[in-house]
């Protein structure tokens, strides 16, 4: 069941000679060879030519259809006809214009339109810096020191909420209520000390740990990890109601899962954070981060009545050319859109789990909007320990197989479907996952 590892990766080296070359010549400019961490996996990168609809081509001139895209940020797929042309209209009109755009407000404007929790929005280059200055909010609204997040969740690169999302079981501590693990070395010593980490689907482990740490918590950080881990729309309504109680604002992360729908993962649960982080499709493929909620915890971002309790600017926050690609793919994501997503996911999760049961490979399937996730485990998942469990060998092997198949991005955050992918799509990846769970080894 499943060729070996080092016949698979013999064999894409093999295929891919050309990307095999560009990784080498990368090594002698850049640490590792590559622009950024997360372009690694042995044997070697794939080095992409260009891209349309859902279909990569690497430089050696192989097709892929695309599982990941972009890490789930081009949910109308590579080169959308509509966002080409906004991309080409605000570049036509100059690059850098230094000064706002009447693309700001539409775009603000389209965001409140699709999340009821929304009032105000203000643009940033990330996620990343969208969470940074969220906690600088919730700090400086509360005037304390600490924030909690949930064991597993990532929220971005900095040093406050990048703890605890995948540490080693030596330093994470017992499950129903985890030790802060900075995830990198070179953080600030207090990182550790001014979090809470909580465990997702425990309320009352929850509970116990936010009232015990109340008087020094200036605010929650959630992401619902929908279409990743099994967790029921009741937690995170759990999760809203003891926060309100408690006097705790409550920041949601849409980043990934705004993906999930009109309204992003908050509306399909009816939750009403007081302020949300997003990224990823809201650039259209572009970098992009945004921070929103209630108009009286934005207005302390407001320096146009003298000078405000808090800074938050960028040389890029906001550019034309992003606003442009993010709202010609938000009002190109209609009710019809996602409901063509949501067949292939249901088609796509269904298939799955019948694949994998012939197969006798235990296997959890996890959905939700266009995100499939595959956990080759025997327990339900609905903690970052319970996706811990997965067979991460037996996962890989099967990603490099499909990639010899043809298909790209196998792990990761998940499958991530696109607006271009159809049915036959899904039945193709399904038999070549049938076929890869039959190959012998070699």
């Amino acid at each position: 069941m499943v060729r070996s590892r080092e016949s698979l990766e013999e064999e894409i080296r093999q295929a891919t000679p050309r990307s095999q070359t560009q990784w080498e010549r990368g090594k002698r400019s850049m640490p590792g060879g590559i622009i950024k961490g997360a372009y690694w996996s042995p044997p070697h990168p794939i080095y992409v030519d260009h891209a349309e609809g859902c279909y990569l081509w690497d430089i050696d001139g192989r097709r892929y259809l695309d599982l990941a895209n972009h890490h789930t940020a081009m949910i109308l797929g590579h080169s959308h006809p509509a966002v080409v042309e906004a991309i080409r209209r605000e570049a036509r009109r100059g690059m850098g214009l230094g000064a706002p755009t009447t693309l700001e407000a539409e775009m603000a404007e389209e965001i409140v339109r699709r999340v009821p929790s929304i009032e105000k929005v203000r643009f940033t280059n990330s996620g990343t810096e969208a969470s940074l200055h969220a906690t600088r909010l919730v700090r400086a609204i509360t005037g304390k020191p600490k924030v909690a997040k949930f064991e597993g969740a990532y929220h971005g690169s900095h040093d406050a909420l990048e703890l605890s999302i995948s540490p080693s079981m030596d330093w994470a501590g017992p499950a129903d209520a985890p030790n802060a693990v900075a995830a990198h070395d070179g953080m600030s010593r207090t990182s550790e000390e001014d979090a809470v980490i909580l465990p997702y689907g425990q309320p009352e482990s929850v509970e116990l740990l936010l009232r015990e740490q109340r008087d020094e918590l200036a605010g929650v950080f959630y992401d619902p990890k929908a279409g990743i881990y099994d967790l029921p729309p009741e937690f995170p309504r759990f999760v809203r109601e003891i926060t309100e109680e408690l006097g705790l604002p409550l920041v949601w992360d849409e980043v990934v899962s705004f993906r999930a729908g009109l309204g992003g993962y908050q509306a399909t649960c009816s939750v009403r954070p007081d302020l949300t982080t997003f990224g990823k499709i809201v650039g259209g493929g572009l970098p992009v981060g945004a921070l929103g909620g209630r108009a009286d915890l934005m207005d302390l971002l407001d320096n146009t009545q003298g000078p405000s309790r808090l800074g938050q600017s960028g040389t890029f926050s906001g550019n034309a050319m992003t606003l442009g690609a993010g709202l010609a793919t938000l009002r190109t994501l209609t009710p019809e859109v996602y409901g063509h997503l949501e067949r292939l996911r249901a088609r796509l999760h269904q298939g799955l789990e019948t694949v994998f049961a012939v197969a006798g490979v235990a296997c959890q399937v996890v959905s939700e909007g266009p995100l499939v996730n595959v956990h080759l485990t025997d327990r339900p998942v609905r903690t970052f320990r319970d996706a811990a469990s997965s067979d991460k060998e037996l996962s890989d092997q099967i990603g490099l197989s499909l990639l010899l198949k043809g298909f790209y991005g196998w792990g990761g955050l998940g499958i991530a479907l696109s607006a271009p992918m159809t049915s036959d799509h899904i039945d193709a990846l399904l038999s070549a996952l049938k076929d890869t769970l039959a190959e012998p080894e070699a």
